[in-house]
């Protein structure tokens, strides 16, 4: 008898729980649509203490995060979420990229935003946000190879003025080396992928750089 006692007090407990799990994120629902922000992150710290693997609090943290503009938290909420293989692995990996990108960490924001194309391929924000910051890295590449020969030859012309004030033969340059391209930076390969995909799967275009500063807002389940 005592052990049914017990058995029936643990599912209740269990029962009372979940209930309360469940509570937190109608509320927690309710103060993100209000955008009450830090109030609905509370919430879903709540029903995460109650249930840490409990996916949509592990989301909803990480979008109240962002617009929190507290985007390491949410990198980590999202990265969470992204990781039990739920049915809002795609979106969190999508969110993940804008929060990397907020956060000013364009190589992280790519491959975010590159796995949340292979968990849907047809998802047009993330190909035009990938896009977008591909041109991004791309003219900032650019840019920067173009310092980079301005410079050499501002120091050339200058080893050439000095030769000639002293009145000795200019040296023989020595071959300049190109600048390296960012390690986790996407190659050209990659890139020439993308926009392929995004051709064949009649998507957007991306804005063109200067018209545009951000990538699409971050999406809601």
């Amino acid at each position: 008898m005592m052990k049914k006692i017990a058995c029936f007090l643990l599912l209740l407990s269990a029962s009372s729980a979940f209930a309360g799990v469940r509570g937190d994120l109608r509320e927690a629902g309710k103060l993100y649509q209000d955008k009450k922000y830090g109030q609905a992150l509370s919430k879903y710290q709540a029903a995460l203490h109650k249930e840490p693997s409990q996916e949509q609090a592990s989301f909803g943290a990480g979008a109240a995060s962002y617009y929190l503009k507290d985007y390491q938290s949410a990198e980590k909420a999202f990265e969470n979420t992204a990781e039990q293989n739920g049915s809002l692995r795609q979106d969190a990996l999508f969110n993940l990229g804008n929060s990397y990108y907020r956060a000013g960490n364009k190589d992280k924001a790519v491959s975010a935003y590159r796995q949340a194309i292979i968990a849907n391929p047809k998802d047009k924000e993330a190909v035009h946000n990938l896009q977008l910051i591909i041109e991004q890295q791309q003219s900032e590449q650019n840019q920067n190879n173009q310092n980079n020969q301005n410079n050499s030859n501002n120091s050339s012309n200058q080893s050439q003025q000095d030769q000639n004030n002293k009145g000795q033969a200019p040296q023989e340059q020595g071959k300049e080396e190109k600048p390296s391209t960012p390690q986790d930076a996407m190659n050209k390969d990659d890139a020439d992928r993308v926009m392929q995909m995004a051709r064949e799967n009649e998507y957007k275009k991306p804005t063109q750089p200067g018209e545009a500063q951000d990538p699409t807002v971050e999406k809601d389940w």
